[in-house]
């Protein structure tokens, strides 16, 4: 997956039940650059539904943490209301990366290709493997959400070594700006109201939505490689 030495970045996104305009707006500056994006999904969303397919994947993000916390409920099912919303979902992220044997093995008895739940940090040279079930795996090494609580500045993304990088941002991260926790931890109470949120938006220095925008304008559409249900180990 590295062509000649370069820099690779696929991004993703995790939905997280983001308001409508929060979902929008991040959208935007994909097709603005022509820049492939694979989108996992929390719930239906009238935004994802019309997407433009040649430039976004969508696949599931099944939230799994009221299971652990004792609550009632049953993971296929979990899995099940979202394939029901997007039937040709062929990949998964669970939210809180929330993943065991028996959730993999799930997975791939639901007819999904590929799960995207191992997450290392900053790590250089990812690579796709197979599973023992026949799942990809598919690791990826940057989050928005991470590269603030480790404190690092938004300037630059970490990633400079060759090869491939697979990057995940949030809508809310995007659209607030993100630059610190502290940040997001004043601007959380109102998350689903996208005109509170603007409001709030960090203008003052860089954030999620300032490098993500430098890094979909330096990739541009030159890059071949599309969404994670293209890639193999």
């Amino acid at each position: 997956v590295c062509r000649g030495g370069r820099i690779v970045n696929l991004f993703t996104l995790d939905i997280d039940w983001a308001p409508e305009p929060v979902i929008e707006d991040t959208l935007a500056l994909f097709e603005q650059f022509g820049v492939t994006c694979t989108i996992f999904a929390t719930h239906r969303s009238r935004i994802l539904d019309a997407s433009r397919r040649d430039l976004f994947e969508i696949g599931i993000h099944p939230n799994f943490n009221p299971l652990l916390a004792g609550q009632s409920g049953d993971a296929g099912a979990i899995i099940d209301e979202l394939l029901d919303i997007y039937p040709d979902a062929c990949g998964v992220r669970s939210h809180s990366m929330v993943q065991s044997t028996p959730l993999l093995d799930l997975f791939a008895s639901k007819g999904l290709l590929y799960e995207a739940n191992h997450f290392l940090p900053y790590w250089n040279g990812l690579r796709p493997f197979r599973l023992w079930n026949g799942l990809l795996r598919i690791p990826y090494n940057w989050e928005d959400d991470t590269h603030f609580s480790y404190g690092r500045p938004f300037n630059e993304s970490g990633l400079d070594q060759d090869g491939l990088n697979v990057l995940d941002f949030h809508p809310v991260h995007v659209f607030l700006n993100t630059d610190t926790p502290d940040h997001y931890a004043l601007a959380r109470p109102h998350y689903h109201d996208a005109d509170e949120l603007l409001r709030m938006r960090n203008t003052k220095g860089p954030g999620a939505r300032t490098l993500l925008t430098e890094l979909l304008r330096q990739q541009g559409s030159s890059i071949t490689l599309r969404t994670l249900a293209e890639q193999q180990p």
